[in-house]
């Protein structure tokens, strides 16, 4: 990897932070797409989760900061404000003494704070949401005629959120066809190409090798009777002794009643919804990474672009409505090269789901028991 970093032209700070971090050798998403973003190549960029697509853009785009030029020099756009403070948390461990400046311009934060950071200290990376980056693009206190590369970060789901996608095209309209675009996605949208022909007419497609979802991950179902989901998720979490674990519900009203009934019965877990305020969202993800919280009860607010280290288990309480919203929810998983489960609850309703997810995302998935507190392999 260091060899790679020394082409680049990579700050040695950048290096030295890599290697505090563990980052030895490249994944290959990033072997692939370092050098095809330093040649200033667009591109769109598709590999599993949990495989390093952060650093795959993030890297080539601080080669090509000038930190002595003032003023914006490249956008990362995210879906989400939890991924994008993710992002921003990552680039400033990567730029220590480098002497970037960079922005946080998140939807949800005050933005009176963030005009008057504007007028004190001019960014040189600006990473926020759509909605929140074009607003200050549009009152003209984000300048975004010398931007060089636009990074889009989670881009299936930035199209899925038609508000979303509908803001970062405004975005791009206003940068123009001149910067560099840099999209990473877990999958890639039929027709990618033509969405983007506006603004990166050439724009080359990568993929990372492998399947979907890293092989890593084992996949189990456990059938229930529909009464049973909580009481089953709680056997779960002891069964398989849980310390940094996430239940996936598809409704708030699920979540509130799973979230008080697990405490109830001493786990300690939080809830993670999009009707929280910013700060509860915070104060959850921060007890859940400092393991105040052994267990995380959410909706898919929470199932793409969260990026937990160590954690174990995926419970699906209700199964995920669609297989893209499997793959983002298991992707929490197995990050990196670790172990991960998922372990899927299905009622007789459910069957049809299961049948789905293994077609059409390629995946075994075994049925388990629980026995006397434990998980055995179903007949």
């Amino acid at each position: 990897m260091k060899q790679l970093f020394n082409e680049v032209s990579l700050p040695e700070s950048v290096i030295e932070a890599l290697a505090k971090l563990g980052v030895n050798e490249p994944t290959d998403i990033q072997e692939k797409m370092i050098p095809e973003a330093l040649s200033g190549q667009d591109i769109v960029a598709r590999s599993q989760t949990g495989t390093g697509k952060t650093l795959a853009f993030l890297l080539p785009l601080l080669a090509k900061i000038a930190k002595d030029k003032k003023g914006l020099q490249a956008l990362i756009v995210a879906p989400t404000q939890e991924l994008a403070m993710q992002i921003v948390e990552v680039t400033r461990v990567l730029t220590p003494g480098t002497g970037l400046k960079v922005g946080a311009f998140i939807g949800g934060a005050n933005i009176n704070r963030q005009l008057d950071k504007l007028k004190k200290e001019k960014p040189q990376i600006a990473i926020g949401t759509p909605g929140r980056l074009l607003e200050l693009i549009e009152r003209k206190k984000l300048k975004v005629h010398e931007v060089e590369v636009v990074a889009i970060d989670e881009a299936d789901r930035m199209i899925a959120e038609q508000s979303a996608w509908e803001d970062f095209t405004k975005i791009a309209q206003r940068v123009g066809r001149d910067s560099q675009y840099l999209f990473v996605s877990a999958t890639i949208p039929e027709q990618f190409s033509g969405m983007v022909s506006d603004f990166a007419p050439f724009i080359v497609q990568l993929e990372a090798d492998g399947a979907l979802l890293v092989e890593g991950i084992h996949h189990y179902v456990v059938k229930i009777d529909e009464r049973d989901r909580v009481d089953t998720t709680r056997k779960l979490i002891h069964a398989e002794k849980i310390e940094k674990g996430i239940v996936f519900v598809n409704q708030l009203e699920r979540l509130n009643e799973t979230t008080e009934k697990l405490d109830y019965r001493g786990i300690k877990v939080a809830a993670l919804s999009s009707e929280q305020s910013k700060h509860e969202r915070e104060r959850a993800l921060k007890q859940f990474k400092e393991g105040e919280i052994h267990i995380l009860v959410a909706t898919d607010v929470a199932s793409r672009g969260l990026d937990v280290e160590e954690v174990t288990h995926i419970i699906q309480l209700d199964p995920a409505a669609d297989p893209d919203s499997y793959l983002h929810r298991a992707g929490r998983t197995g990050r990196m090269g670790k172990e991960g489960k998922v372990l899927t609850l299905m009622s007789h309703k459910d069957e049809y789901k299961i049948a789905k997810y293994t077609r059409e995302l390629g995946i075994d998935i075994t049925e388990v028991k629980l026995v006397k507190g434990k998980l055995e392999i179903g007949e």
